[in-house]
């Protein structure tokens, strides 16, 4: 049919050309007849070129349409099969039960990954009388939550590189005291840095100063550290905080910004040097305190770990981080006491050094033994010095007439003196920098005789003498102004320097 209708046409129009053609080739001069001639062939031309495409064309069509209608209806069902082997697979599990098996056991490790595959870890590092806690997460992030004392930056630096850190997505420094944040410059120097937390409270110290040094020399910026806060830990880890709760404390250790890590069923609470006001304020504002560890506010004080506060945390370890033989007797007797009655088992830095709890989401496990609670640290002070002044006098005296006679807070040189009658044991007294919190202890058999004096130096170029201890090679006093305080070993204030 379509043939017959090409020739049908074609000479139709040939037909209708060629009579047009003559009539006006017998009316015109030869030019306009030539040029006649030329159009009429190039017309005849045209149509039938676009009679054969639009020929070819449509039999195109009709020949596929041809050729399917009459294809057998076993070939069609063939084809059908053969164009969606994608859909009957994924609906195959629906009709196969064998077939379901097999495609959920496929999917399975992607979704739970998160939830069940790898381990997070939480190193409780051994600084003395501070606080340094590197946490690290199975997405392999890695967060740092304080920096230990001045003189702990090294140590610190040195641990991180042997765990295989190489980068601090997340820099916690939980509020301004020395013994918390001296370490932070040192780490935040040597590592790549993602992001600092600090709660909205500055300080005066040279400490401080360091610190906000060394994030403004990594062009990095602080993120206020406050209750609500979430830190994007990877998927299957929720890390936020939940102190502070206020904007002003009269105690710098309330500003402590408190953590609360949760993986899996597992979870820690960081709590810095929180005390009794913070935690009353995170009861108060109802939050989920519940945790498996606690770490310890303020080294084990007292003033820390309130009977309502552990039992809305009810952990089942404590983890206390603290210097052997400090000052201040940490950890208290009462708080050791609270946690004995809780039944909880408790691990210390200073009776089993660096401490590492690891949590798989469903347990968590720790690579050392709990200590026995009335167990006591030995006498070893961070602050003894061979060269430290020791006589034996006939008479000691409890105190005499011991006194801060000087501080020279550039030449950082503090100097005590005896102006009683008689030699006068200073063993585990403590002098502290009111600005920093930065507290030095006086070593054992540390004795002034009766109208001597005794140095305690500090920075860079500190030397220890017959008469002199170093109390480390870092900056303590601030130069702006910054009291010094001398207590007795019974936490007794002696004398008051500003």
């Amino acid at each position: 049919m379509v043939d017959a209708l090409e020739v049908i046409i074609m000479f139709t129009s040939a037909v209708l050309l060629f009579f047009t053609a003559y009539h006006l080739l017998q009316r015109t001069g030869r030019g306009k007849r030539l040029v006649l001639f030329t159009l009429a062939a190039f017309i005849v031309t045209m149509i039938a070129a676009g009679c054969g495409v639009g020929g070819s064309n449509n039999f195109s069509v009709d020949k596929a349409a041809v050729e399917q209608s009459v294809s057998p209806p076993q070939q069609q069902g063939e084809k059908q099969i053969s164009e969606v082997p994608a859909s009957e697979e994924e609906q195959q599990p629906e009709l196969s039960p064998s077939a379901e098996s097999t495609v959920l056991q496929k999917q399975e490790p992607a979704e739970e990954k998160p939830a069940t595959s790898g381990t997070l870890k939480v190193h409780f590092i051994d600084v003395g009388q501070a606080d340094s806690i590197l946490v690290q997460l199975p997405s392999g992030q890695n967060i740092l939550i304080d920096g230990g004392n001045n003189d702990d930056g090294s140590l610190i630096v040195n641990y991180l590189k042997q765990e295989g850190v190489k980068r601090l997505d997340h820099v916690i420094g939980t509020h301004p005291h020395e013994d918390h944040i001296g370490g932070l410059d040192a780490a935040i120097r040597s590592f790549e840095v993602g992001k600092v937390y600090f709660p909205k409270v500055a300080h005066t110290t040279i400490t401080f100063e360091n610190l906000l040094l060394a994030i403004k020399d990594k062009d990095l910026k602080i993120t206020p550290a406050k209750a609500g806060v979430k830190l994007d830990a990877g998927q299957g880890v929720e890390a936020v905080f939940v102190a502070p709760n206020s904007s002003s404390y009269d105690d710098l250790n309330n500003y402590s910004a408190v953590l609360k890590l949760t993986y899996g069923s597992t979870s820690f609470l960081f709590t810095g040097d929180a005390e009794a006001q913070s935690e009353g304020e995170m009861l108060r504002a109802g939050y989920n305190l519940r945790a498996d560890v606690l770490k310890v506010g303020h080294h084990g004080s007292s003033s820390s770990t309130t009977p309502a506060f552990l039992k809305a945390v009810s952990p089942k370890y404590a983890v206390i981080s603290v210097g052997r033989n400090n000052k201040y007797g940490h950890p208290h007797f009462e708080t050791l006491a609270k946690l004995s009655e809780a039944g909880v088992q408790v691990f210390r830095t200073d009776l089993q050094g660096t401490i590492v709890a690891t949590s798989d989401g469903k347990t968590v496990t720790f690579n050392k033994k709990a200590s026995p609670l009335k167990e006591r640290a030995p006498d070893n002070s961070h602050a003894a010095d061979s060269s430290a002044p020791v006589t034996s006098p006939v008479s000691v005296s409890s105190s005499g007439g011991v006194k801060i006679a000087g501080i020279d807070l550039k030449g950082e040189v503090v100097t005590i003196k005896n102006t009683g009658g008689a030699a006068v044991d200073i063993s585990g007294w403590k002098l502290v920098s009111e600005k920093g919190n930065q507290t030095f202890t006086f070593p054992s058999r540390t004795v002034i005789p009766a109208g001597g004096i005794l140095k305690v130096v500090s920075g860079p170029n500190a030397q220890a003498g017959p008469s002199t201890l170093v109390w480390t090679k870092s900056y303590i006093w601030n130069n702006k102004g910054d009291p010094g305080a001398l207590y007795d070993a019974q936490g007794k204030l002696v004398s008051r320097y500003e």
